[in-house]
């Protein structure tokens, strides 16, 4: 493969490729800056700043979401076929270790991005409340954390040609099949590091085995996307609770920025409006009461309220629970009577990531954003918890399932139920 001399590039191993063994190379440029990667969390790898053991993580999870339901919702069948190409903590009855190595064989570092502009010529940290990507950078603001911007790395994936076919539960998958769907819902809906849903760690393929893949047109972005979906989707039923792709799922592209950065931020940004939208206050001034259900239900669990927000909200539900999980609601009138801050949980977990996905794509001449949606569990195990943050204790269990009235009662829902269906409506018309 020719190789791309990065700026302070990182030796490659001498890799001599032999007769028995099948590879391919694929080149990547990580358009969104990395939140975190290494082995601590939240934080990148100190020495190799893309790891090949996180990236098997990635893509043995898009396989699940693309090929899993060709065994029927067979969770043991799925499985089986997972750790046959994916490899398994040896054990009696258990595949062993994978057929498949994926390796990161060449990188370009970047740069730490810790500070942005606010304005002015003056320079905040990301994850500041003044900084414009404070909504999705917002983990860092107690540690004050960096994340990285301009990573280059190449990857090798390699099998041995006789396991090419795998015979697992009554089928015969092909690797190169298996692998190809996994590498491309990777690449289009997936990423590096955390926060990989809110559009951190964004990928580009660049070329693959030193052939340069093509920029799709912008407005031709999602009829790509369909017919891969159609191609590398399997038809067929996944196991409960497993997070998956369709060939009919629901996303929004967007029209055409100029750069990838600027597709991402208008991305969130429209998340940031949708959920925290707000009535103005007495003065006119945008910061007033929410015009969502949840902070007066927390103030009627918890009986304390500020003298000016006594609770009146009609609807007794917390439908923002469908974004993902943990929420914290913190209210700036505390000290005069409102509640302290509390957490909404999933009862038997802590955390429930998100269905909602947001992140650019690469097009001709810039980036377009794509908002699409998983198919999976909408609710946790058990249902949602508010706890009191200082102490871990239940306040009560709550719900996030709306009834007609009641999302005809939540102003940014425009009278949907679906709480993700109301923002890709948003986006659609943004």
């Amino acid at each position: 493969m020719r190789k791309r001399t990065p700026r302070n590039p990182v030796p490659v191993p001498n890799v001599k490729p032999k007769d028995d063994l099948m590879y391919q190379v694929r080149r990547y440029k990580v358009i969104t800056p990395l939140f975190g990667g290494g082995v601590q969390p939240g934080k990148p790898d100190p020495v190799t700043i893309v790891r090949g053991t996180e990236i098997r993580g990635q893509l043995r999870f898009w396989w699940r979401a693309t090929r899993g339901g060709q065994f029927n919702g067979d969770l043991d069948a799925m499985r089986h076929a997972e750790e046959a190409i994916w490899g398994s903590v040896a054990a009696e009855g258990k595949a062993g270790p994978s057929k498949v190595t994926v390796e990161v064989i060449e990188w370009r570092r970047g740069e730490e991005w810790n500070r942005v502009p606010r304005g002015r010529g003056r320079l905040v940290h990301i994850a500041h409340p003044s900084s414009r990507y404070s909504y999705v950078a917002f983990p860092l603001r107690e540690e004050q954390g960096s994340v990285w911007q301009d990573i280059e790395f190449t990857l090798k994936i390699t099998y041995r040609r006789r396991d090419e076919n795998v015979q697992v539960a009554g089928h015969k998958l092909s690797l190169a099949d298996e692998l190809e769907a996994a590498s491309w819902a990777w690449e289009t809906f997936g990423g590096i590091g955390a926060r990989t849903r809110r559009g951190f760690g964004a990928l580009h393929l660049v070329d693959v085995d030193g052939e340069p893949q093509s920029l799709v047109q912008p407005d031709r972005m999602r009829r790509h996307i369909l017919d891969n979906l159609r191609k590398y989707v399997v038809q067929g039923s996944w196991p409960d609770g497993v997070p998956h792709l369709r060939q009919n799922m629901r996303f929004v592209v967007t029209s055409r920025f100029s750069d990838a950065d600027c597709a991402w931020k208008h991305l969130f940004q429209s998340l940031e409006k949708f959920r925290q939208a707000r009535w103005p206050d007495a003065h006119g001034s945008p910061f007033g009461r929410s015009k969502w259900p949840e902070p007066d239900e927390i103030r009627r669990f918890t009986n304390m309220h500020s003298p000016d927000h006594k609770p009146t909200h009609p609807v007794r539900k917390f439908p923002r629970g469908y974004f993902g999980l943990p929420i914290v609601f913190q209210f700036k009138d505390e000290e005069s009577g409102d509640p302290p801050k509390t957490i909404l949980e999933g009862r038997e977990v802590e955390r429930f990531a998100s269905r909602l996905i947001l992140r650019p794509l690469a097009v001709q001449n810039g980036a377009v954003g794509l908002a699409a949606v998983l198919q999976g569990p909408q609710d946790p195990p058990g249902g949602y918890v508010l706890k009191r943050q200082q102490d871990g204790a239940v306040i009560a269990s709550v719900d996030a399932n709306l009834t007609r009235k009641e999302s005809a009662q939540i102003k940014p829902l425009d009278g949907k139920t679906d709480v993700i269906e109301a923002f890709l409506t948003m986006l659609r018309k943004s």
